[in-house]
């Protein structure tokens, strides 16, 4: 008899184990999910931002080339 009760003894120790460890990597996986989000949005508003800055060099690179002097034609 009372090897039975070690038994169930032991086995409810590692089922509160096994519960606490699938808590826990429930968590982390929701921990992980959020970051990836996360660096989804930050890379996103990096290539927004980047390319935002790329049309503004050749707005400006066109605008000095329309301010440039340019030689009059002779007749």
């Amino acid at each position: 008899m009372l090897d039975i009760n070690a038994l169930f003894t032991e086995a409810k120790h590692y089922h509160a184990k096994l519960v606490n460890i699938r808590k826990e990597m429930l968590m982390l996986h929701e921990k992980t999910s959020k970051l990836k989000k996360r660096a989804l949005k930050l890379q996103q508003k990096r290539q927004k931002e980047e390319l935002e800055r790329e049309q503004q060099r050749e707005k400006e690179f066109e605008r000095e080339k329309q301010l440039t002097a340019k030689p009059a034609k002779r007749m």
